[in-house]
């Protein structure tokens, strides 16, 4: 690891590193829309790992393991920094809901098509049916505010019904589902998992923060009613980890994580200064997850836990064609 800026005993280089962090964003009219999701998919699972440092760093009790999750915590700050500062500012909220909910959606095609497991495929299935409404009531204020989503999505996004609103709310019983065994389960059930827990944290954060701010009642209240649906899927979604899973095996799970959707954010990117931010991370991601692997050969093999070609893999079907895929396999049914 480079030196971290809290260690420079000079505070102007300290002041130098951190002005380093904000880059210029990048205009949304210029902006891919699957640049624009991995992007904020990006943003998110550094915030989550960020976040996750900070927690496992008060649950253990090894000190070289704190100093370790300590010191890895300040470069995940600097990654949601650089990330965070390239999204356009100038976004409104509501465009900032659309383009969120664009990552949710797209992120629940790719894990329902490369996850092993049948029940957080069906998972998955599930909560993207809620995503495809809530896109369409997104999509239906935005055009009332004299917005058009796609504006937004470049009609890059089929926006359709999916489950209704109300039948949306289900009682928690029903969010508790069976675990995955962290000792038999793939890894890439973690890895996807984590990734769309990752992007849905930062979609109910988001909507949580924005609505604090935000003059107009409806406004408030439709993204107070889609923030608690988010909280219900986050529920559910926790549900299926292992709570057998360590801290130092969390921490390794969310590196492959932001890892892979670096590396798939280099591969979208057209803009240079969003590849070199997804470059500059991602190496130093790789870097974070070797130091873990190291510390983790105390306790056990970390074999599991190495960089291989099952992580870069891609998804046949494209978001709409899986989604048109999806819909016709539940009409069917009916």
């Amino acid at each position: 690891m480079s030196k971290l800026f809290n260690e420079m005993e000079d505070f102007d280089k300290i002041e130098k590193k951190i002005s380093g962090w904000t880059l210029r964003p990048v205009d949304k009219e210029k902006t891919d829309p699957l640049e624009m999701v991995d992007l904020n998919s990006g943003y998110a699972v550094e915030q989550y790992q960020w976040d996750y440092y900070h927690q496992a760093f008060a649950l253990t009790q090894d000190r070289e393991l704190q100093k370790l999750f300590a010191r890895i915590s300040l470069e995940e700050e600097e990654h949601v920094s650089i990330l965070g500062s390239i999204i356009d500012p100038k976004m409104t909220y509501i465009e900032s809901g659309i383009a969120l909910q664009m990552t949710a959606i797209q992120g629940f095609t790719e894990a329902a098509q490369l996850e092993p497991d049948e029940s957080l495929r069906n998972a998955y299935n599930y909560m993207l049916l809620d995503h495809l409404t809530q896109m369409r009531i997104f999509s239906d204020t935005a055009l009332s505010q004299g917005t058009r989503s796609q504006d937004i999505t470049k009609d890059s996004l089929r926006i359709m019904e999916g489950r209704p609103f109300e039948k949306q709310f289900i009682p928690t019983e029903a969010l508790l589902k069976q675990p995955l065994d962290k000792d038999t389960a793939d890894i890439m059930s973690f890895v996807n998992a984590h990734t769309i827990l990752a992007n849905e944290t930062q979609l109910r954060n988001d909507l949580q923060m924005f609505r604090k701010t935000l003059p107009a009642q409806d406004l408030r209240r439709l993204f107070n009613m889609v923030a608690a649906v988010e909280n219900l899927h986050i529920l559910m979604l926790e549900s299926l980890l292992d709570p057998a899973i360590s801290p130092l095996e969390y921490a390794m799970i969310n590196e492959l994580m932001e890892i892979r959707k670096h590396n798939q954010g280099m591969q979208s990117a057209k803009h240079k200064d969003i590849r070199s931010a997804h470059e500059y991370t991602m190496k130093e991601d790789e870097v974070h997850l070797s130091l873990l692997m190291d510390a983790y050969s105390s306790y056990g093999p970390s074999d599991r836990f190495e960089l291989t070609d099952r992580l870069f893999a891609q998804p046949e079907m494209s978001t709409n064609k899986y989604i048109n895929h999806f819909m016709d396999q539940i009409h069917q049914a009916i």
